[in-house]
């Protein structure tokens, strides 16, 4: 591991992480952090996986290096509602006091999240209590909302779909603008094999960042699932657009471009013999109207010839 770059290294992390495979991705992180020091997102990872390896005093204390380094801007996808580096950390530690039972130093700790994002409702120049609460109640519905999500993708993981859908729905019961939840969602709903309903929640998310490539990209597995190759193509490429690069999603791009290539081909190819068809019939037809006509001409001459005869013998001269 020594000899790898910095690259390969956040790759081989990338690949742990997509296995599920947490301690070994922090070993990968430990040697990011040991090269590069001041970069603060080998950091925020290491932290997000000791929380989610319930270590979570191990994850506090990267919490705090983070608040130390420089407030980097953050992208929106790393965690919605966050614009800055310094902003995650908050919402990592927060979930950290939870755990370990310290409310008021994750309580503490929304606060300070909520003003570094400015999403404290405005205060009055009397600093009214009512604004106060207000404020204190979505700080902590929020807050309420991420933990139930968490504990969602912890059951998700163990393959208790039902189970990790039902916490869900609380999440969004709390916070039905959570991008994560509703992300999270889609995707439960989505191997569970109920694809409409999922598909409901990844518009969803659509709707809240148009910009998040998860939105898209969830859609896109979805459509893919439904056999709408075309339309899985258009939301796939999206969220390459918005900046999800990844082995799994050009696997998934490569997917809906060979289904759609196919389909494309077994119409053409079932157009081309329609039309054959309908030639085939058009001659057809062609060839009887002209035969029967003739038959039909020739019948009628000596249909014609023989009342003729009947009527010259009948009426003698008459006729």
């Amino acid at each position: 591991m020594e000899k790898k770059s910095g690259q390969e290294l956040l790759q081989l992390a990338g690949r742990l992480l997509a296995e599920n495979n947490l301690e070994e991705a922090v070993t990968v992180f430990d040697h990011l952090i040991t090269r590069l020091p001041d970069v603060p997102i080998p950091l925020l990872s290491r932290c997000t996986c000791l929380i989610q390896l319930k270590r979570y005093k191990e994850a506090l204390v990267d919490g705090e290096k983070i608040l130390k380094l420089p407030n980097e801007p953050a992208d929106e996808g790393v965690a919605p509602g966050c614009t800055t580096i310094h902003s995650v950390a908050y919402i990592r530690m927060a979930k950290c006091y939870k755990e370990l039972g310290q409310n008021d130093k994750a309580a503490d700790a929304m606060r300070k999240r909520a003003e570094l994002e400015k999403v404290r409702v405005q205060y009055n120049k009397d600093n009214s209590e009512d604004d106060n609460m207000r404020d204190s109640k979505s700080i902590d519905n929020r807050s309420k909302a991420e933990e139930l999500r968490l504990e969602g993708n912890r059951l998700y993981k163990m393959q208790k779909y039902q189970e990790a859908y039902e916490k869900y729905s609380k999440a969004l019961d709390v916070d039905s603008d959570s991008l994560l939840a509703n992300s999270n969602q889609a995707q439960v709903l989505l191997k569970m094999g109920q694809y409409d309903k999922a598909l409901v929640y990844a518009d969803k998310c659509i709707h809240l960042d148009y910009k998040w490539p998860k939105g898209h990209y969830r859609k896109g597995c979805i459509l893919l699932e439904q056999k709408k190759y075309r339309e899985a193509l258009v939301e796939l490429e999206t969220a390459e657009k918005f900046g999800k690069l990844d082995d799994e999603l050009m696997k998934k791009i490569k997917e809906a471009q060979s289904h759609s290539k196919a389909n494309h081909r077994v119409k053409s190819i079932a157009l081309e013999s329609r039309s054959i068809k309908a030639a085939v019939v058009v001659a057809l037809v062609a060839f009887f109207i002209w035969y029967f006509s003739y038959e039909i001409g020739i019948i009628g001459i000596y249909a014609f010839r023989y009342v003729e005869r009947f009527f010259a013998v009948y009426f003698n001269d008459l006729w």
